[in-house]
């Protein structure tokens, strides 16, 4: 980075929160808009949210260098390989909750750390508000509330439309979502904007060993996503029986979240299907190129990536036709509905239609829909999205409050 002063210059922030120096000159780095982004899901569980700020973080930095990002995480070392160092400033969260987090931490740090905004997941803090740029993926406790802990519900029927409204803007990852969020707590659509949950075509095109072995060399569909009513791995489950021993296996990916025990119990009892939680991103990868086809009958979702994951791969899809799924996957999936009475007769003869290699599948047409919702054109979404607040700061309606 061009360094334009000695650090003994004198340094003033103006009141978009760029900083200045005695005697700028073009590329100094102090003529920056300083960005916080809260990074604290980077240290969690395999999620699309994850996913999602991994890629655009990666890549941000390197298209905007007039913006300064502040990546706060619970292991900054950690974060900083996971985002293949990208050229941003590293900050370590403390270790407490998210009340103190969002009360204490998040005012202190936009003071301390000279912020002209701050992106946040899904809430705001009383105070700063209007510096704050929540993400908010989907409103799905909202609008399916029967797939959702009482707890989630109540915190977020709390937090969610006072953050939505009181914030700089709202980013979300969908078109789906956007209305729903403007729907729900009354924000303009002008004021939410969506960043899409990109994938970078190019990784899944690299040759790790096959991974048949976990199925003992037979084909299988492929089951990605966290344990969870919602994602309706009952049905899936309910698909692989229907079909004719042994022609398949099911692999299922991802950690138990809140899962009805009873479905748990029906995964370890099943002998065709396995069962991984975490996987590497290299290993989960070679899942998706390998599989026969990606089965994903979510009842809600407010992008669905694993779909985007798996046609990049080159995998056929059968999705569910609801919510957010149908934008994610285009012409490229086979749709069917979930809540049909025949859906998992439905699933299951697809299924054994991709066993066969005979379900159809146009790999352009596919190949072409991923292009469309790449990981750069979501890093380009999520800098035009910093830039609109910043220019809502300046002359907007929240610099007015």
């Amino acid at each position: 980075m061009n360094i334009c002063c000695d650090e003994s210059d004198q340094q003033d922030k103006d009141e978009d929160g760029r900083t200045q120096c005695d005697h700028p000159v073009p590329g100094c780095a102090h003529e920056s808009l300083r960005v916080g982004v809260d990074a604290h899901v980077l240290d969690g569980k395999y999620q699309g949210s994850r996913t999602w700020l991994i890629e655009v973080l990666r890549r941000a930095p390197r298209i905007a260098p007039d913006i300064t990002f502040v990546i706060y995480s619970y292991d900054p070392e950690r974060s900083a390989r996971l985002l293949e160092f990208a050229p941003v400033e590293h900050r370590k969260l403390p270790s407490v909750g998210p009340v103190s987090r969002n009360l204490i931490v998040w005012p202190r740090s936009v003071r301390r750390d000279r912020l002209a905004l701050l992106i946040t997941q899904y809430y705001c803090s009383p105070g700063i508000a209007s510096t704050q740029i929540p993400v908010i993926h989907d409103v799905l406790p909202e609008t399916h509330p029967r797939f959702f802990p009482w707890q989630r519900r109540w915190r977020n029927r709390l937090l969610l439309p006072w953050s939505a409204r009181r914030s700089r803007i709202v980013i979300t990852v969908s078109e789906y979502s956007r209305k729903q969020i403007a729907q729900l707590y009354h924000r303009s659509m002008a004021e939410i904007a969506i960043v899409s949950s990109g994938v970078d075509a190019s990784s899944f095109n690299s040759s790790e060993a096959p991974t048949t072995s976990v199925t003992g060399g037979l084909p299988y569909g492929l089951f990605v996503g966290r344990l969870e009513p919602r994602k309706n791995l009952t049905l899936a489950l309910a698909a692989l029986r229907l079909l004719p021993e042994p022609a398949a296996r099911l692999v299922v990916v991802g950690r138990n979240d809140f899962e009805d025990p009873g479905v748990l119990m029906q995964l370890e009892a099943e002998p065709r299907a396995v069962h991984l939680a975490d996987v590497p991103d290299d290993v989960l990868r070679a899942l998706y190129r390998d599989a026969a086809v990606l089965i994903y009958p979510s009842l809600g979702e407010g992008f669905g990536l694993p779909i985007l994951e798996s046609l990049a791969a080159g995998t056929p899809v059968i999705a569910s036709d609801v919510t957010a799924i149908p934008e994610t996957g285009g012409k490229s999936c086979h749709y069917f509905s979930p809540s049909a009475p025949d859906a998992a007769d439905t699933v299951a003869d697809l299924f054994a239609l991709a066993v066969q290699g005979r379900l159809e599948f146009d790999a352009a047409e596919a190949a072409s829909h991923v292009s469309s919702l790449s990981a750069d054109r979501a890093a380009e979404q999520f800098v035009d999205a910093i830039r609109l607040a910043s220019t809502l700061g300046r002359g907007g309606r929240h610099s007015r409050r």
